[in-house]
Protein backbone atom coordinates (compact mmCIF):
# COMPACT_ATOMS: atom_id res chain seq x y z
CA UNK A 1 0.00 0.00 0.00
CA UNK A 2 1.64 3.22 -1.04
CA UNK A 3 0.59 6.74 0.92
CA UNK A 4 0.18 8.78 -2.09
CA UNK A 5 -1.47 8.25 -5.37
CA UNK A 6 0.19 10.83 -8.02
CA UNK A 7 3.58 11.53 -9.84
CA UNK A 8 5.50 13.24 -7.37
CA UNK A 9 7.83 14.35 -11.09
CA UNK A 10 4.34 16.41 -12.07
CA UNK A 11 4.44 18.90 -8.83
CA UNK A 12 8.46 18.88 -8.37
CA UNK A 13 8.71 22.31 -10.74
CA UNK A 14 5.30 24.31 -8.62
CA UNK A 15 6.77 23.36 -5.29
CA UNK A 16 10.54 24.54 -5.74
CA UNK A 17 9.03 27.83 -7.62
CA UNK A 18 6.23 28.30 -4.79
CA UNK A 19 7.40 26.75 -2.01
CA UNK A 20 3.80 24.30 -1.91
CA UNK A 21 1.96 22.37 -3.08
CA UNK A 22 -2.05 21.63 -3.76
CA UNK A 23 -2.66 17.58 -4.71
CA UNK A 24 -6.52 16.95 -4.84
CA UNK A 25 -7.30 12.84 -4.01
CA UNK A 26 -3.30 12.75 -3.73
CA UNK A 27 -3.80 10.06 -0.96
CA UNK A 28 -3.77 6.61 -2.49
CA UNK A 29 -7.61 5.71 -1.42
CA UNK A 30 -6.73 2.05 0.49
CA UNK A 31 -3.96 4.50 2.94
CA UNK A 32 -7.01 7.19 3.09
CA UNK A 33 -9.25 4.19 4.31
CA UNK A 34 -6.79 3.09 6.93
CA UNK A 35 -6.12 6.32 8.42
CA UNK A 36 -9.92 6.98 8.94
CA UNK A 37 -9.71 3.62 10.21
CA UNK A 38 -6.80 4.78 12.72
CA UNK A 39 -8.52 7.88 13.92
CA UNK A 40 -11.50 5.58 14.73
CA UNK A 41 -10.10 3.41 16.39
CA UNK A 42 -6.93 3.55 17.65
CA UNK A 43 -6.82 8.04 18.13
CA UNK A 44 -7.44 7.58 22.10
CA UNK A 45 -4.50 4.81 22.76
CA UNK A 46 -1.64 7.06 20.68
CA UNK A 47 -2.29 10.48 22.19
CA UNK A 48 1.11 12.35 22.72
CA UNK A 49 1.30 15.78 24.76
CA UNK A 50 4.14 17.72 25.71
CA UNK A 51 5.48 21.32 25.91
CA UNK A 52 5.81 20.46 21.67
CA UNK A 53 2.25 19.90 21.46
CA UNK A 54 -0.36 22.48 21.83
CA UNK A 55 -3.28 24.19 20.35
CA UNK A 56 -6.95 23.93 20.27
CA UNK A 57 -6.55 19.67 19.03
CA UNK A 58 -5.55 16.61 20.75
CA UNK A 59 -2.82 14.83 19.02
CA UNK A 60 -1.88 11.19 18.34
CA UNK A 61 1.24 9.05 17.50
CA UNK A 62 0.43 7.29 14.07
CA UNK A 63 2.03 4.25 13.66
CA UNK A 64 2.48 2.84 9.87
CA UNK A 65 1.15 -0.29 9.20
CA UNK A 66 3.44 -3.02 7.69
CA UNK A 67 1.12 -3.00 4.88
CA UNK A 68 2.47 0.40 4.04
CA UNK A 69 5.64 0.90 2.28
CA UNK A 70 7.02 2.79 4.79
CA UNK A 71 9.50 4.58 4.69
CA UNK A 72 10.90 4.20 1.13
CA UNK A 73 7.67 5.15 -1.01
CA UNK A 74 6.82 8.49 1.76
CA UNK A 75 10.38 9.31 1.47
CA UNK A 76 10.81 9.04 -2.17
CA UNK A 77 7.95 10.92 -3.00
CA UNK A 78 9.01 14.08 -0.55
CA UNK A 79 12.34 13.80 -1.49
CA UNK A 80 11.48 14.36 -5.26
CA UNK A 81 8.74 16.88 -4.68
CA UNK A 82 10.43 19.20 -2.11
CA UNK A 83 14.46 19.00 -3.50
CA UNK A 84 15.35 16.90 0.05
CA UNK A 85 18.77 14.90 0.55
CA UNK A 86 17.39 11.66 0.36
CA UNK A 87 20.52 10.05 1.99
CA UNK A 88 19.98 12.49 5.16
CA UNK A 89 15.79 12.66 5.23
CA UNK A 90 14.40 12.54 8.70
CA UNK A 91 10.80 12.28 9.55
CA UNK A 92 10.67 14.33 12.84
CA UNK A 93 6.52 14.06 13.11
CA UNK A 94 4.41 11.77 12.51
CA UNK A 95 1.25 13.06 14.10
CA UNK A 96 -2.83 12.56 13.66
CA UNK A 97 -4.39 16.21 14.60
CA UNK A 98 -7.79 16.44 15.44
CA UNK A 99 -9.37 19.80 16.50
CA UNK A 100 -12.02 20.33 18.85
CA UNK A 101 -15.23 21.33 18.67
CA UNK A 102 -14.38 25.02 19.92
CA UNK A 103 -11.57 25.88 18.44
CA UNK A 104 -11.24 29.32 17.73
CA UNK A 105 -12.48 30.05 14.05
CA UNK A 106 -9.52 32.17 13.37
CA UNK A 107 -6.14 31.47 14.72
CA UNK A 108 -3.49 33.49 15.02
CA UNK A 109 -0.85 32.25 12.01
CA UNK A 110 2.21 29.99 13.08
CA UNK A 111 5.20 28.48 12.20
CA UNK A 112 5.82 24.84 12.50
CA UNK A 113 9.30 23.69 14.67
CA UNK A 114 12.67 24.21 12.74
CA UNK A 115 12.63 20.58 12.68
CA UNK A 116 9.97 20.87 9.58
CA UNK A 117 11.74 21.95 6.86
CA UNK A 118 8.90 20.57 4.79
CA UNK A 119 5.33 19.89 6.51
CA UNK A 120 2.97 17.52 4.74
CA UNK A 121 -0.73 17.81 5.46
CA UNK A 122 -3.01 14.49 4.56
CA UNK A 123 -6.84 15.56 4.45
CA UNK A 124 -8.64 13.06 6.42
CA UNK A 125 -11.93 14.95 7.57
CA UNK A 126 -12.66 17.96 6.68
CA UNK A 127 -15.81 20.03 7.21
CA UNK A 128 -17.58 22.42 4.67
CA UNK A 129 -16.58 25.81 5.67
CA UNK A 130 -12.68 24.92 7.41
CA UNK A 131 -10.32 25.48 5.19
CA UNK A 132 -6.17 26.16 5.12
CA UNK A 133 -4.55 29.42 4.60
CA UNK A 134 -1.12 29.68 3.40
CA UNK A 135 1.18 32.83 3.58
CA UNK A 136 3.64 31.88 0.78
CA UNK A 137 5.22 35.15 0.20
CA UNK A 138 5.26 36.94 3.18
CA UNK A 139 7.79 37.51 6.09
CA UNK A 140 9.61 34.13 4.95
CA UNK A 141 12.41 33.11 7.19
CA UNK A 142 12.50 29.89 9.09
CA UNK A 143 11.31 29.63 13.22
CA UNK A 144 14.28 28.23 15.10
CA UNK A 145 12.69 27.10 18.00
CA UNK A 146 11.61 23.27 17.92
CA UNK A 147 8.66 24.57 19.67
CA UNK A 148 6.11 26.16 17.20
CA UNK A 149 4.38 28.34 20.45
CA UNK A 150 7.89 29.36 21.51
CA UNK A 151 8.61 31.28 18.37
CA UNK A 152 5.32 33.89 19.30
CA UNK A 153 6.15 34.27 22.88
CA UNK A 154 9.31 35.69 21.59
CA UNK A 155 8.61 38.00 19.13
CA UNK A 156 8.25 42.37 19.26
CA UNK A 157 4.46 43.12 18.97
CA UNK A 158 5.96 44.86 15.57
CA UNK A 159 7.22 41.28 14.24
CA UNK A 160 4.05 39.20 15.13
CA UNK A 161 1.80 38.12 12.21
CA UNK A 162 -1.12 39.51 13.71
CA UNK A 163 1.22 42.95 12.13
CA UNK A 164 3.11 41.60 9.72
CA UNK A 165 0.34 39.72 8.19
CA UNK A 166 -2.61 42.41 8.46
CA UNK A 167 -2.41 43.13 4.34
CA UNK A 168 -0.53 40.20 3.29
CA UNK A 169 -1.74 38.20 0.52
CA UNK A 170 -3.60 34.58 1.89
CA UNK A 171 -3.74 31.47 -0.18
CA UNK A 172 -6.43 29.76 0.27
CA UNK A 173 -6.43 25.67 0.15
CA UNK A 174 -9.97 24.52 0.06
CA UNK A 175 -8.61 20.79 0.66
CA UNK A 176 -11.05 18.06 0.92
CA UNK A 177 -10.95 14.58 2.15
CA UNK A 178 -7.92 12.25 0.39
CA UNK A 179 -6.08 16.04 -0.62
CA UNK A 180 -2.34 16.24 -0.09
CA UNK A 181 -0.81 19.81 0.79
CA UNK A 182 2.94 20.16 1.35
CA UNK A 183 4.81 23.41 1.71
CA UNK A 184 7.79 24.39 3.69
CA UNK A 185 5.91 24.46 7.17
CA UNK A 186 8.85 26.07 9.53
CA UNK A 187 9.35 29.44 7.20
CA UNK A 188 5.83 29.96 6.26
CA UNK A 189 3.14 31.65 8.25
CA UNK A 190 0.03 29.39 8.11
CA UNK A 191 -3.49 28.48 9.66
CA UNK A 192 -6.77 26.81 9.37
CA UNK A 193 -10.09 28.35 9.48
CA UNK A 194 -12.89 27.19 10.87
CA UNK A 195 -10.91 23.97 12.18
CA UNK A 196 -13.58 22.58 14.38
CA UNK A 197 -14.07 19.21 13.48
CA UNK A 198 -10.91 18.87 11.14
CA UNK A 199 -8.68 15.91 10.77
CA UNK A 200 -5.28 15.76 9.30
CA UNK A 201 -2.08 13.31 9.17
CA UNK A 202 1.16 15.68 9.70
CA UNK A 203 4.27 15.02 8.36
CA UNK A 204 7.44 16.80 9.03
CA UNK A 205 10.32 16.57 7.32
CA UNK A 206 14.43 17.41 6.81
CA UNK A 207 17.63 16.22 5.65
CA UNK A 208 19.61 18.03 7.92
CA UNK A 209 18.94 14.76 10.66
CA UNK A 210 16.56 16.68 13.43
CA UNK A 211 13.98 14.78 14.95
CA UNK A 212 13.86 16.33 18.98
CA UNK A 213 10.74 14.88 19.63
CA UNK A 214 11.88 11.04 18.38
CA UNK A 215 9.54 10.26 16.12
CA UNK A 216 11.51 8.68 13.06
CA UNK A 217 11.45 5.25 13.75
CA UNK A 218 15.34 4.69 13.10
CA UNK A 219 16.33 7.11 15.45
CA UNK A 220 15.96 4.72 18.70
CA UNK A 221 17.63 1.97 16.38
CA UNK A 222 20.58 4.44 15.60
CA UNK A 223 21.20 5.45 19.14
CA UNK A 224 21.16 1.40 20.62
CA UNK A 225 23.56 1.10 17.47
CA UNK A 226 25.67 3.94 19.10
CA UNK A 227 25.33 2.49 22.42
CA UNK A 228 26.59 -1.03 21.71
CA UNK A 229 29.39 0.45 19.61
CA UNK A 230 30.59 2.03 22.56
CA UNK A 231 31.59 -1.35 23.97
CA UNK A 232 32.71 -2.76 20.65
CA UNK A 233 35.76 -1.54 20.52
CA UNK A 234 37.88 0.45 18.15
CA UNK A 235 35.83 3.40 17.43
CA UNK A 236 38.27 5.84 14.52
CA UNK A 237 36.35 3.50 11.57
CA UNK A 238 32.86 4.66 12.69
CA UNK A 239 31.44 7.78 11.27
CA UNK A 240 30.23 10.42 13.82
CA UNK A 241 27.17 12.32 13.53
CA UNK A 242 24.81 14.73 15.54
CA UNK A 243 21.89 13.04 17.35
CA UNK A 244 19.03 13.71 15.69
CA UNK A 245 17.24 14.50 19.47
CA UNK A 246 20.57 16.94 20.20
CA UNK A 247 18.37 20.66 19.86
CA UNK A 248 21.02 23.28 21.06
CA UNK A 249 24.21 24.09 21.70
CA UNK A 250 23.90 27.51 23.59
CA UNK A 251 26.81 29.98 25.77
CA UNK A 252 25.67 30.75 29.49
CA UNK A 253 27.75 33.45 30.81
CA UNK A 254 27.67 33.70 34.36
CA UNK A 255 27.49 36.33 36.89
CA UNK A 256 30.69 35.24 38.79
CA UNK A 257 33.15 37.61 36.34
CA UNK A 258 30.59 36.34 33.81
CA UNK A 259 32.21 32.85 33.42
CA UNK A 260 31.21 31.23 30.05
CA UNK A 261 29.47 27.72 30.20
CA UNK A 262 28.82 25.38 27.16
CA UNK A 263 26.10 23.72 26.65
CA UNK A 264 24.09 20.95 24.77
CA UNK A 265 20.35 20.43 24.83
CA UNK A 266 18.96 16.95 24.24
CA UNK A 267 15.39 17.27 23.75
CA UNK A 268 13.36 16.85 27.34
CA UNK A 269 16.83 16.27 28.68
CA UNK A 270 18.83 18.54 31.21
CA UNK A 271 22.02 20.54 29.65
CA UNK A 272 24.73 18.90 29.21
CA UNK A 273 28.31 20.94 29.77
CA UNK A 274 30.73 20.57 26.71
CA UNK A 275 34.48 22.02 26.81
CA UNK A 276 35.91 24.20 23.96
CA UNK A 277 37.38 20.78 23.01
CA UNK A 278 34.12 19.23 22.78
CA UNK A 279 32.59 21.96 21.20
CA UNK A 280 35.19 21.72 18.42
CA UNK A 281 35.20 18.21 17.81
CA UNK A 282 31.16 19.05 17.04
CA UNK A 283 31.78 21.44 14.51
CA UNK A 284 33.88 19.76 12.59
CA UNK A 285 31.15 16.44 12.14
CA UNK A 286 30.07 16.52 8.81
CA UNK A 287 28.82 13.39 8.13
CA UNK A 288 31.35 11.83 6.23
CA UNK A 289 34.88 11.77 8.36
CA UNK A 290 35.62 9.59 10.62
CA UNK A 291 36.34 9.20 14.06
CA UNK A 292 39.98 8.74 13.72
CA UNK A 293 40.41 11.71 10.99
CA UNK A 294 38.65 14.06 13.57
CA UNK A 295 40.67 13.23 16.70
CA UNK A 296 44.09 12.84 14.94
CA UNK A 297 46.47 15.62 16.55
CA UNK A 298 46.77 17.79 19.43
CA UNK A 299 43.44 19.67 20.70
CA UNK A 300 41.25 17.95 18.31
CA UNK A 301 39.41 15.96 20.52
CA UNK A 302 40.12 12.36 22.30
CA UNK A 303 38.40 9.00 22.33
CA UNK A 304 37.24 9.86 25.58
CA UNK A 305 35.35 13.11 24.14
CA UNK A 306 33.96 11.05 20.86
CA UNK A 307 32.89 8.45 24.29
CA UNK A 308 31.19 10.90 26.46
CA UNK A 309 29.29 12.82 23.54
CA UNK A 310 27.90 9.17 21.70
CA UNK A 311 26.99 8.43 25.99
CA UNK A 312 25.47 11.19 26.57
CA UNK A 313 23.28 11.38 23.50
CA UNK A 314 25.28 14.61 21.42
CA UNK A 315 26.55 12.22 18.54
CA UNK A 316 25.71 9.31 17.19
CA UNK A 317 28.16 6.68 15.65
CA UNK A 318 27.47 5.47 12.37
Amino acid sequence: MNVFSFNPAEYRQHYREHGWIHVPDGIDPDFLEELRDFARRSFSDHVVTGKAIAGAKSQALYEFPSAVDFPDHLFDVVAEVGGLDRATMTLSERHIKAYDTDAAPNPTAHKDRLASQISVGLSIEVPEESYLVLYPTDDRWPNPSNVSAALLERLPPERHPDTVLRNAQELRIDDQPGDVVMFEGSSTWHLRRNPAGTINLYLKFNDFGSDPLGEDPSTESRRDATLAGLTDGDLAPRVPALARRLDTVTQEYTRDAWGLNLLASIWNHPALPLTDVQWELLRRIDGRSTVGELTNGDSRGTMDDVRQLAGSGVIDLL
